[in-house]
């Protein structure tokens, strides 16, 4: 009977633990969007970008998604970055920032 209570209890136990994890978990979705709206952002702060995209994504571990942004102006100029998404450890709010920009 001991035996039994003890497994049940293990059990709970875990499943507690993953649900747990999984609420902190940055949904792909969630992040792209984020991205999006940073990357527009950048649009139309640049003087002559006619065009922007993002895509593809990778997700990089539960708690961050990179994405390829780009934005393209009027002349046909191409500028690409790779977008981080993340959601930093104790917090659920989404840090957007980029890298490796290539124009």
């Amino acid at each position: 009977m001991g035996l039994k209570v003890g497994g049940v209890a293990l059990l709970l136990g875990l499943l507690v633990t993953v649900g747990v994890a999984e609420a902190h978990k940055l949904p792909a979705g969630v992040a792209k969007h984020a991205i999006q709206q940073t990357t527009a952002d950048v649009c139309h702060e640049l003087e002559g970008c006619s065009n922007w995209r993002v895509g593809p994504c990778q997700r990089k571990s539960l708690h961050r998604v990179d994405c390829v942004s780009q934005v393209k102006d009027r002349e046909g100029g191409v500028c690409s970055w790779v977008t981080i998404a993340r959601i930093p450890s104790r917090s659920y709010e989404i840090q957007v920032h980029h890298k490796r920009i290539i124009c």
